[in-house]
């Protein structure tokens, strides 16, 4: 009666098709976010250096632009300013070549005594400066770029530091990647690096080596034996133990410390908080250490 009266009658679709279809639809959104976001990981990481060496120019405008303001600055100052920032700088540089020279004199004595006593040679280090150019704000404790140039020698695994609270030079991370001008640092906030550190009395331990949420501004330092157990306030210095990383380097000092009692505990093992001696959130400039050996042999 309905087709008659000019009525068109669609057929009713089932009810198992439609929700079939909203799967299907549903599944192809989240497979394309999760193809998208791997994607973009993947292309970050080996494009992201690429791009960096590309757009070295711009990213070092604002270093350049930091520079030229206190060379502009020079210009307003009369003869007698400029003569007296001279004399001054020139005493400053007498004074820090002499105590070089000095450390020399020590370095030279404790290579002689290495000698004799038959012990191996100090390692020997040469430091590029560097400057950071690029930060991401979803990683901006845990890595950063920095620029390098070209004939450096910088390579992955090279150790970086700055100087840290007391002016004495302390661990910021390594290099985790490298390219043409610029690399990229991982910092002692970042999980990927496991770094162990020493304490006074003996004890070790390993940063970021057991899972507990660290506070704002602090990392994680666990396996820390109980039997010599550290106390909060204690310096943490790397070990040496890991491949690029000279020992005695500070990390930062002991914030909070597990309490445990040896005689009513069977834990072996203890965890704490350590605070880094580097201002990270202000840094603008580092050096990075490289090995004379490793820098020869790369070259």
């Amino acid at each position: 009666l309905l087709r008659r009266k000019g009525f068109r009658i669609r057929p009713m679709s089932e009810p198992g098709k439609i929700s079939d279809r909203r799967v299907f639809f549903a599944a192809s959104v989240v497979l394309a976010l999760i193809l998208a976001f791997a994607g973009y990981r993947a292309l970050r990481r080996s494009a992201g250096l690429l791009l960096g060496d590309f757009f070295y120019p711009y990213l070092a405008l604002p270093g350049i632009a930091t520079d030229r303001v206190p060379r502009q600055s020079l210009l307003l100052l009369s003869r007698t300013e400029l003569a007296a920032k001279t004399e001054s700088l020139i005493q400053e540089n007498r004074r820090l070549e002499a105590e070089n020279r000095q450390l020399q004199t020590l370095a030279a004595e404790n290579r002689e005594l290495r000698e004799l006593a038959l012990l191996p040679s100090a390692p020997r280090w040469r430091y590029h400066t560097a400057q950071v150019l690029l930060r991401d704000p979803l990683f901006w404790r845990e890595k950063f770029t920095i620029s390098i140039a070209p004939d450096s020698g910088i390579r992955p695994g090279a150790v970086v530091i700055a100087p840290g609270n007391d002016g004495t030079p302390s661990l910021v991370g390594i290099i985790s990647r490298t390219g043409k001008r610029n690399a990229e640092v991982e910092t002692i906030f970042s999980g990927n690096l496991r770094l162990s550190v020493a304490f006074p009395g003996g004890g070790n331990g390993f940063l970021d080596g057991i899972e507990r949420q660290a506070t704002p501004g602090t990392v994680p330092v666990g396996y820390i034996p109980v039997n010599r157990m550290a106390a909060p306030g204690d310096t943490a210095v790397t070990t040496g133990f890991a491949a690029g990383i000279p020992s005695g380097l500070k990390v930062g000092r002991l914030t909070t410390l597990d309490e445990v009692d040896p005689n009513f505990s069977s834990s072996e093992h203890v965890s704490g908080l350590l605070t880094p001696d580097v201002d990270l959130d202000n840094l603008h400039f580092v050096l990075v250490a490289m090995p004379e050996s490793a820098e020869e042999g790369g070259e």
